[in-house]
């Protein structure tokens, strides 16, 4: 899934979150390195427009 603008970053960054705890080896274990590479790949190629992030709950 190549990640073209901030939302498909977003949804992509949720679903990598989603995908944390699974092995390796299956199929969302892949699924995750994949969206691993993309992310990496959107932040080198837009580091310089990205708007800050969220900052992460205290609640």
């Amino acid at each position: 899934m190549p990640i073209n603008s901030d939302q498909d970053l977003e949804r992509a960054v949720q679903e990598f979150q989603r995908l944390s705890d699974a092995p390796d080896e299956s199929e969302e274990g892949r699924r995750r390195s994949v969206l691993d590479a993309d992310i990496k790949a959107y932040y080198a190629k837009c580091a310089n427009t990205l708007r800050p992030g969220k900052p992460p709950s205290t609640g």
